[in-house]
């Protein structure tokens, strides 16, 4: 540099120029990221509306079809054919049966909403003559729908045994099995379903797990807490280390998504013959009403997450649950009715819960028909109305302005946020907690 020469002073880029820049940045990712979410909500869309439609669809919303008591009622059902100890083997193990039957009803109104669990065992008159004769329990009604009528040219008998890539029409089939059972629980409930929402085994754990775990009091049946071992097998029996149905005391508990899964599956059920824990199990005296009841609490717990804030606004999580939907889900639901039924999930409360075998009022009861065990209506074999009258009776009472507790001046307002961990403390009537031996020795 020759001597005396000034260095020409470097060029600073202005504030505003960089300010640009980064926003420019910032809007093409925005854009990318927008584009990606409506690809994808296409992709969704197409695989969960049977009825049509896509995002642009989704944004403007739609109606939902009421009953002529303006209510809002979806029957949500679900099957195993994507389980692999249920899609194997001859007759394809029960794929096809719905064994979890859920009807959810909203005042369209006031918004508020009630879930009634369908017993599986529930018998009833077929719609069509079907491989299992003219009645039988309700779980087989979707299946022998969509297999067709046996004296159709479209009559598929394979379709018990095959799973939805190996079915010729796959969509109109699941559909027409889908109205025969929206018909029939129409029948039982007296409440018509316009829609439906078929899941398949896997949307506990893949929906949980998309938003982070789900918090639900588990409160065991005739003792406290609950032990189901049915899935324990083949655990060793000297060491129980799975355990993966096991909650030895009643209070909260966070589960993420195969723990939900497991508890939704938990009926407490088998002998000594078929399951060498059986012995050891506790807190699901009820059976099949209790894995109901349980399933209720899941769904109420997997709906206050996924409406929450952290979830729709948190992109991995919301992508994970469009994954769970997309991969899980069909329902008769249109895109724009499919928005408007997101919203109302988002504005609604907790879903109550009308069971037909409480207890203290049952109307629904178990019996023997051709030696098979049934749930039937204790006023007798398809009195249907009994279970009506009862349906209607409870929604008006679930539904009527709670009248403030002469305390109410003095409790906290809004309620505590349930804890990750369970209650420590047991109420004062709750049994010890039981402890399973290692081995069933000595045990009656």
């Amino acid at each position: 540099m020759a001597k005396g020469k000034r260095r020409a002073p470097k060029r600073r880029r202005p504030v505003a120029r960089i300010l640009l820049s980064s926003l420019l940045v910032v809007g093409l990712i925005g854009t990318l990221s927008i584009g990606w979410f409506v690809y994808k909500g296409n992709q969704v869309s197409s695989k969960v509306f049977t009825s049509g439609g896509g995002v642009q669809d989704m944004l403007k919303g739609a109606p939902l079809k009421q009953d002529r008591n303006g209510r809002i009622n979806v029957l949500v059902f679900g099957t195993s054919q994507d389980d692999p100890a249920h899609s194997g083997g001859e007759g394809g193990q029960g794929m096809w049966l719905t064994d979890s039957i859920q009807l959810v009803s909203i005042d369209a109104k006031t918004q508020e909403s009630v879930m009634v669990a369908i017993p599986r065992d529930t018998w009833v008159t077929l719609p069509k003559p079907c491989v299992v004769g003219y009645q039988s329990k309700i779980n087989a009604v979707f299946e022998c729908a969509a297999a067709g009528d046996r004296d159709a040219p479209d009559y598929d008998p394979h379709f018990f045994s095959s799973l939805p890539k190996e079915v010729t029409k796959y969509r109109k089939r699941e559909a027409a099995g889908a109205r025969a059972l929206m018909n029939v629980v129409g029948q039982v409930t007296g409440l018509k379903p316009s829609y439906y929402v078929h899941v398949n085994y896997s949307v506990v754990r893949d929906s949980v797990n998309a938003v982070g775990g789900v918090k639900v009091n588990i409160v065991g049946s005739g003792h406290e807490g609950i032990f189901d071992a049915n899935l324990d097998y083949p655990c060793p029996q000297e060491k129980m280390s799975c355990r993966r149905v096991y909650y030895p005391r009643d209070g909260v508990y966070k589960l993420n998504g195969t723990q939900a899964l497991n508890l939704a599956r938990a009926r407490g059920d088998g002998t000594s013959k078929t399951n060498p824990y059986a012995c050891m199990q506790f807190g699901l005296d009820r059976g099949e009403f209790d894995r109901a009841a349980n399933q209720q609490k899941i769904m109420n717990a997997l709906k206050t997450s996924a409406v929450s804030a952290g979830t729709l606004v948190n992109p991995l999580k919301l992508n994970k649950l469009m994954d769970a939907m997309g991969n899980n889900i069909i329902t008769n639901l249109n895109a724009s009715e499919g928005r408007t039924a997101i919203d109302l999930g988002n504005s609604m409360g907790e879903m109550k819960s009308i069971s037909l075998v409480d207890p203290k009022q049952p109307v629904m009861t178990t019996g023997q028909i051709s030696s098979q065990s049934v749930v039937i209506p204790r006023a007798g074999v398809g009195q249907w109305g009994s279970i009506s009258r009862y349906i209607k009776e409870q929604i008006k009472e679930l539904e009527r302005p709670a009248k403030p507790s002469p305390d109410a001046s003095s409790a906290p307002s809004g309620g505590s946020e349930p804890s990750d961990e369970p209650t420590k403390k047991a109420s004062p009537s709750a049994k010890p907690t039981y402890e399973p031996p290692y081995t069933c020795a000595g045990i009656d």
